[in-house]
């Protein structure tokens, strides 16, 4: 049997048929999803492209809370941070997310701060790692937020990767989803991986991080808090403690041990990634005493043990930094920005993060990784309170101001000499006053308002009896040691007497050495007199204000001397006395609804101090979705206060609820059926409206150039006759032109799959000839270069079948009907050339063949012969193949009419 005649060449033809139309059924599958998917998909799900694409299972995990030993707290590090991790590890072993130059986006996130994400934190420190087993509870709704609120963050995440933990701001007050739950530490997990692709919005509330704040706070801890936050290996605390002890001697409170410790690190402890290799058996005692560099775990772990050897409570703390801004509000966190950092319990405040890791360094190495992946980096954050820093930023700017306590003030507190008294600074932050033989030390700067010991001496003995007086009020007698308490009075001036004791046998003292020439001072008889000092004391209070400086918010107040609470301190707003401040210096108070400058002052005795809250005024701005504001089209929103968008806000268009705004304080409302509308935008008590005129005008004139088009149209189709017939000719002519491409994409599609696939065997099989020496580099080179010959010739050959072959045979026509309307065209155009007219693209064909008549001279039969074959081919009358013949033979009559014509005039004639 011949090949023509095989039974398989139709099986063949039919199977191939199948394959095209298959993957032609699947194109268009891939493009209505894509296009439909999107609108009818909740949010939190998976984008439908993602879907239909395999992702990589990078999450083996069931559960957030599984465990993990590893220095990475699991294959997706802190996207899945587990109950348990590891600290440290060579950069070779690759464990550990948190030196990672990943460049690779793990999530995106839209916020009205920039801030860090949080993922985990842990409880027990092993002496190799931390441990932070906790049971999660179910997410039933908004969260309350212990301790003071400063900043309300409303944020919107986007995940690049599965993940067990979502990204949140600290402290998370509630997540979108409600398949989700919450640990005691306040980290938001899921129980299965959510898949890349998955979105949800927050909203938190930070903790204040003002040191004049964080200053006031003391060590009354919760029980709960104590027992749980202080602890450590007891070797551990035998290594450490002494060390911190002593490099903290001088700090007056929490914060400033905190500081101290921070900045210690910082100074002393470079950032690397090149661990040679991580500590075996005490991380933090090692990284203190032994080692020179490390990453970010290691300085946390560190910090934390410190801070617990001085009973601070505070814990250990993994997420991701800041990450790179890429768009307005909007940052791009990736793999290498995963992090450890500190939260540190403040009596009052709560947790309040704290970054040990040198900031500058840490976004250096990131530029680098972004550099080596050919990437531009900008990248600026703020780790700790009182700290900024960004890619160049020297060491020494980072912090803006470096914290100081009651040893370290320098606030035009030293003594003054009065009388027969001489005041001054020892040096160790003691201010001692020399009158006569006695002497009066003080154990820190005298500041309105702190607790001081008075220490009274002659000749460097204690006196023991003398009563000591702050600006004429007793504050007690000297014990043993000479020494007395007293609290600083709320004045300018501190005077402090001293009464010596009434007992004349301590009165009658001999006379004593003084110096190497042995002479000899008389002590006379001190109760003719008493001794005074006299101290000029700071009187401006440092007032800040924590909470949302808004209208109607509630802020806390705090005012400070020097680091001191001003107590019992009134708190006046615009002139009014609205509040007192408590043992802390602190005071809540309620802001005026009216937009608008506040002034609040805090007033104690000779003390006071003021500071100016600015109370924006909420704005409205819309603008079209479409060119113009149509009715039921989009209307764009955009709140803003200040310049700075606001978030969660109420629109209302005509009065009704409409939508509310997101992180970046914009919303898309519909607009009603009617002439015009009002939009308001409420938040914070106020409420800002605008105006959308014009609706139904803008809609009239739309109409109406929409019918002035179609007039003309119709118009030129009644001038051009095109008929009702022709329309749908055209329209099933695009049809299948649209079907067709369709089908050839899909055809292509497969014969390009199949060619790639064997260019691969044959490229690899020519590759194996040249390294087995069967084939020399020319004779390859001249097989590619006729390759590449070939296929330029086929691409020419397949454009001309391309240009063929848009002009298909239309439905009832038969085969020869796309030649004979090429033929009449042709004919047509070399028509053309004969006639004189300049601007016959303006003119119909009846009047073309006018003019070729009767100022031309050209055969009218035969113009009339092209004139009505061509109207059959443009307007569809009848098949212009049976014009074809008849064309032929006018278009010679009419070219040698037009050969005769130039003849002549060439010689002259007639």
């Amino acid at each position: 049997m011949g090949s023509d005649d095989s039974p398989f060449d139709d099986v063949s033809a039919g199977r191939d048929y199948l394959r095209v139309l298959l993957t032609a059924v699947c194109v268009v599958a891939v493009v209505l999803a894509a296009a439909t998917l999107p609108i009818l998909s909740p949010g939190g799900t998976q984008s439908p492209m993602e879907s239909l694409v395999p992702l990589p299972q990078e999450n083996p995990f069931g559960s957030a809370g599984g465990a993990s030993t590893g220095g990475s707290g699991g294959q997706l590090g802190a996207l899945n941070p587990g109950s348990q991790t590891s600290v440290g590890g060579s950069l070779d072993s690759g464990d550990s997310p948190y030196r990672s130059q990943d460049t690779e986006p793990h999530f995106t996130v839209t916020s009205s701060e920039p801030a860090y994400w949080r993922t985990g934190a842990y409880e027990t420190y092993t002496g190799t790692g931390w441990d932070g087993r906790a049971d999660p509870q179910a997410y039933e709704g908004p969260m309350a937020v212990a301790g003071m609120a400063d900043t309300r963050v409303e944020y919107e995440v986007r995940l690049s990767k599965s993940a067990t933990a979502l990204p949140t701001v600290w402290r998370p007050r509630s997540v979108s989803r409600d398949d989700v739950m919450v640990t005691e530490y306040g980290a938001v997990t899921s129980e299965r991986p959510l898949p890349a692709g998955t979105t949800y919005s927050a909203t938190s509330v930070t903790p204040p991080d003002d040191p004049e704040v964080l200053q006031t706070s003391d060590r009354d801890y919760p029980d709960g808090i104590e027992s749980r936050y202080t602890g450590v290996p007891a070797s551990t605390s035998a290594q450490v403690g002494p060390f911190t002890d002593r490099l903290t001697e001088d700090s007056d409170s929490p914060y400033e041990t905190a500081a101290t410790i921070e900045q210690w690190l910082e100074a002393n402890k470079n950032y690397s990634l090149n661990v040679s290799q991580s500590p075996e058996d005490d991380v933090a005692s090692e990284f203190i005493f032994q080692m020179d560099e490390g990453y970010c775990e290691y300085f946390a772990t560190s910090m934390v043990v410190m801070l617990r050897s001085q009973d601070i409570p505070a814990r250990y703390v993994v997420g991701y930094s800041t990450g790179e801004r890429t768009g307005q509000n909007e940052y791009t966190v990736r793999g290498m920005n995963a992090h450890a950092w500190v939260e540190v319990y403040f009596e009052g405040v709560g947790w309040v993060q704290f970054d040990p890791t040198p900031g500058r360094e840490r976004l250096e190495s990131e530029q680098q990784a972004m550099e080596n992946s050919s990437q531009e980096y900008s990248a600026a954050e703020s780790g700790s309170p009182d700290e900024e820093f960004a890619v160049g930023t020297p060491a020494d700017e980072a912090r803006t101001e470096a914290p100081t306590g009651g040893a370290e003030q320098e606030s035009g507190s030293e003594g003054t000499e009065t009388g027969d008294s001489e005041t001054g600074d020892s040096g160790d932050g003691r201010t001692v006053s020399q009158s006569g033989e006695f002497v009066i030390e003080l154990n820190r700067t005298a500041t309105p308002g702190a607790a001081v010991a008075a220490t009274v001496t002659r000749d460097g003995a204690p006196v023991e009896g003398a009563t000591v007086s702050f600006n004429g009020e007793p504050v007690g007698t000297t014990g043993p040691d000479g020494t007395v308490a007293g609290t600083v009075p709320y004045e300018d001036e501190l005077t402090i007497t001293v009464d010596p004791p009434g007992d004349e046998d301590l009165l009658a003292v001999p006379s004593v050495p003084r110096d190497s020439d042995r002479a000899f001072a008389v002590a006379g008889p001190q109760s003719q007199g008493s001794t005074n000092a006299s101290y000029e004391l700071n009187t401006s209070a440092s007032v800040s204000v924590t909470g949302e400086q808004v209208t109607g918010g509630e802020v806390t107040v705090t005012a400070t001397v020097d680091g001191v609470p001003v107590r019992d301190g009134a708190v006046v707003l615009d002139g009014d006395r609205v509040a007192a401040t408590d043992r802390r210096g602190r005071a809540a108070v309620t802001l005026p609804t009216e937009p608008g400058n506040v002034t609040i002052a805090v007033e104690r005795g000779a003390v006071s101090g003021n500071t100016t809250v600015v109370l924006e005024r909420l704005s409205v701005a819309t603008s079209p979705t479409l060119p113009l504001a149509l009715p039921v089209a989009g209307q764009t929103v955009n709140a803003t206060m200040g310049g700075a968008p606001v978030a969660n806000a109420t629109v209302a268009v005509g009065g009704e609820p409409a939508a509310r705004t997101g992180a970046t304080g914009l919303a898309t409302v519909g607009l009603p059926l009617a002439s015009g509308t009002t939009i308001a935008v409420s938040k914070y008590g106020q409420t800002a409206t605008t105006t959308v005129g014009g609706l139904l005008v803008n809609a009239a004139g739309v109409v109406l150039a929409l019918g002035i088009l179609l007039a003309g149209t119709f118009v030129g189709a009644r001038r051009r006759n095109v008929t009702p017939g022709t329309v749908g000719a055209w329209v099933r002519a695009g049809r299948e032109l649209a079907v067709s491409a369709l089908v050839g994409a899909a055809v292509a599609l497969d014969d390009l799959l199949g060619r790639l696939r064997t260019r691969a065997n044959l490229t690899a099989g020519a590759l194996r000839d040249l390294l087995a020496g069967r084939r020399s580099p020319a004779a390859l080179l001249d097989a590619f270069r006729a390759w590449l010959d070939a296929r330029l010739s086929a691409a020419e050959d397949a454009a001309s079948t391309a240009v063929a072959a848009v002009f298909a045979t239309e439905p009832g026509g038969d085969a020869e009907t796309p030649a004979a309307r090429v033929t009449i065209r042709e004919a047509w155009t070399r028509f053309l050339t004969h006639v004189s007219l300049r601007r016959y693209r303006t003119r119909t064909p009846g009047e073309i063949a006018t003019h070729a008549i009767e100022r031309d001279g050209l055969p009218p039969a035969a113009v009339r012969t092209v004139r009505d074959a061509f109207r059959a081919v443009e307007y569809g009358r009848r098949d212009p193949q049976e014009h074809v013949a008849a064309v032929e033979d006018a278009i010679r009559r009419i070219e040698a009419q037009a050969t005769d014509d130039a003849d002549d005039a060439t010689e002259g004639r007639p």
